[in-house]
């Protein structure tokens, strides 16, 4: 079985020969899934060091281990482990922007394949019992026409055999949080996500989906939402992690 899915990709690749999401270069070997190499080798993938809970990367030293961030020192997260597979800059952002608000969703299976090669965000996914995208209010995606987080997470699930389950909710609207402070970000998610089947969350491991770690208040506040219909554990895994100045 797995020689005749090999021979109809081969022969897939003739017909369509694959095409690198960030140059657009046709008929390369594409190492990674919508990658070519020259592409590729200039995504930063985060790795350690970085904060064992958040994932946040520091600048990496010989002498700087792994350590909490000051943020994780206060207690401020709520879900248990975050980690994002590439820094979000260059290649990795205009993908975001491009899917997220253009639906170049091209580029949906590149940034998933991002996800599965860095070995700390798929040992993440290989822990879940399920995948939950960050969910948009209703009017968000009739403006958009679809879920940036439910595209990508839906990939994953394709990719390792998981399922995705839509038990959270965003039950209020809310403003954009690109321009906001962290407190005002923090005021503006407060309480705006549910549990829509809480006896399908009790208990279990969840990863909760999304593109961009920037502060981490929305991802904060949906595994507040997911701990409080006793999730036995809620993880975070994004595409890219906005680095702090």
């Amino acid at each position: 079985m797995e020689r005749v899915r090999d021979l109809l990709r081969r022969l897939s690749d003739w017909i369509l020969p694959p095409v690198c999401a960030a140059c657009g270069a046709a008929g390369l070997d594409l190492p990674v899934s919508g990658w070519c190499c020259g592409c590729l080798d200039r995504v930063r993938l985060v790795g350690s060091p970085l904060c064992p809970l958040c994932g946040r990367p520091y600048p990496a030293t010989e002498a700087m281990p792994d350590h909490r961030c000051g943020e994780c020192l206060e207690g401020r997260f709520r879900f248990d482990r975050a980690r994002s597979a590439a820094v979000y800059e260059e290649a990795v952002q205009k993908g975001i922007l491009e899917l997220k608000f253009h639906g170049s969703l091209h580029w949906a299976e590149a940034l998933a394949a991002l996800i599965l090669r860095n070995p700390h965000t798929r040992d993440m996914l290989s822990a879940a019992d399920f995948l939950v995208p960050v969910p948009l209010h209703p009017h968000r995606i009739r403006q958009r026409g679809f879920n940036q987080a439910s595209v990508l997470a839906h990939r994953l699930a394709r990719r390792t055999g998981h399922r995705v389950e839509k038990v959270l909710e965003r039950r209020r609207k809310t403003m954009p949080q690109t321009r906001l402070s962290r407190r005002e970000r923090l005021e503006n998610v407060r309480g705006a996500f549910q549990v829509l089947n809480p006896h399908r969350v009790k208990g279990r491991k969840i990863v909760v989906i999304d593109d961009v770690f920037t502060t981490g208040t929305t991802l904060s506040e949906c595994a507040r939402a997911l701990k409080t219909a006793r999730a036995a554990c809620v993880g975070v895994v994004t595409v890219a992690r906005a680095t702090p100045p």
